[in-house]
């Protein structure tokens, strides 16, 4: 009898042990499960965040990698007009004297010449007055280079002699103060005053005589 309590005792003793390690078991199993949930939770919400976010960065770095080749492209666009030489257009004078110094110019070989409209310098050193009343219409041409002494001046005046005696005027300046070198006193010396009609012009260079001649060829046209 004793035996048969003991036993009895022994069994319930074991029941209770599985009982307890059973519920032990679920405890783990039931934390487990929730820990596996609530990571696979996370991980969702992870994974649904990058998505809302990855296509936004996407989308930004099209619009910069557009706005990139836009920049690129306007640079490149701005480098080529840069990089193209830019050819002045050619200046021609007003003055409707203009075509006689042209003419000259084309059929004898000249330096670069410049038409010089400053009052100052035309009555400084060039001794001429545009406000001159005689003077009907003047042209001055000069190379703009000291080294090179060219000039074209031309005078349509209503007293031609006048005006003649002025560029003498002018050329004996050129003689005497305004030739530095051996090669520009040899032009200045040279240079040519002559009239035409109602003409007068003065010439210096190393072409003055085929200039005259183109002068005159264009002033004898105007008649």
């Amino acid at each position: 009898m004793n035996k048969k309590i003991a036993m009895l005792a022994a069994l319930l003793a074991v029941g209770m042990t599985f009982a307890a390690c059973g519920g032990s078991k679920n405890e783990e199993t039931t934390e487990t499960a929730a820990d596996t949930t609530v990571s696979e939770t996370s991980d969702t919400a992870s994974a649904e965040t990058e998505e809302d976010i990855l296509p936004e960065e996407s989308e930004s770095l099209e619009v910069s990698a557009d706005d990139t080749d836009e920049e690129l492209a306007d640079d490149e666009s701005d480098g080529d007009e840069s990089a193209e030489p830019v050819v002045p257009e050619e200046t021609v004078s007003d003055n409707p004297l203009y075509p006689a110094v042209e003419k000259a110019l084309s059929e004898s070989e000249w330096p670069s010449l410049m038409e010089v409209t400053d009052e100052v310098i035309l009555k400084e050193f060039f001794l001429l007055d545009p406000a001159n009343e005689n003077y009907k219409e003047m042209i001055v041409m000069q190379c703009p280079i000291s080294a090179t002494m060219s000039e074209i001046i031309i005078i349509n005046a209503d007293d031609v002699s006048a005006a003649e005696a002025d560029l003498e005027a002018r050329k004996t300046k050129a003689i005497e103060q305004d030739a530095w070198y051996p090669n520009d006193q040899e032009l200045a010396a040279a240079s040519i005053v002559g009239t035409n009609g109602n003409y007068a012009y003065y010439i210096i260079g190393t072409n003055a005589a085929s200039a005259e001649k183109s002068i005159n060829d264009y002033i004898s046209s105007l008649s």
